[in-house]
C-alpha cells in the first residue's frame, strides 16, 4: 500500500516519464512562419507543470514539518519558511526563474534544457520526500 505522503512524488515522477515519452510534433505540424525554437515543445510543458506542482507540495510539506517542530534546513529560506505569503512569493519567483532559464537554454540546446528540468524535478522530489519523512 502506498502512503498518502508519497502520492505527490509518484505523480511528479509519472509526469516526468510522460514528458519524456510524449510524441514530438512532426515538421509538417509546425507553421512555416514560426521558427522551431519559438514553439513550445510538448515535452517541456509537463516538466514545467510538475516542477510547479512540486514547489506547491514542498510548501505544504515544509509547513507541515514546521508545525510538528522541525526546523527549516535551507538557510536561504529560514527567514521566510514560517510566513506563507513570503514563502509562496519566493517559491513562485524561483519557479519562474528556473522555467525562464530552461526556455533560454532550450533555444540553444533542447537536451541541456531537458536535463536541467529533469534534474530540477528530481531535486525537488527528493526535498519533498525528505520533508514528509520528517513528520509522523
Amino acid at each position: 500500500m502506498i502512503r498518502s505522503a508519497r502520492l505527490p512524488l509518484i505523480a511528479a515522477l509519472l509526469l516526468s516519464v510522460l514528458a519524456l515519452t510524449a510524441p514530438r510534433a512532426s515538421a509538417q505540424d509546425a507553421s512555416p512562419s514560426v521558427p522551431d525554437a519559438a514553439q513550445k515543445p510538448h515535452a517541456f510543458v509537463p516538466l514545467y507543470a510538475s516542477f510547479a506542482a512540486l514547489q506547491l507540495v514542498d510548501m505544504h510539506s515544509t509547513w507541515r514539518a514546521l508545525n510538528y517542530g522541525s526546523v527549516e534546513a535551507n538557510p536561504l529560506l529560514n527567514g521566510v519558511a514560517g510566513n506563507k505569503a513570503a514563502l509562496f512569493t519566493v517559491k513562485a519567483g524561483g519557479t519562474a526563474a528556473v522555467i525562464a532559464v530552461s526556455e533560454r537554454l532550450r533555444k540553444k540546446s533542447r537536451t541541456a534544457a531537458m536535463i536541467l528540468m529533469i534534474s530540477a524535478n528530481s531535486g525537488m522530489t527528493w526535498v519533498v520526500q525528505h520533508n514528509y519523512r520528517a513528520v509522523p
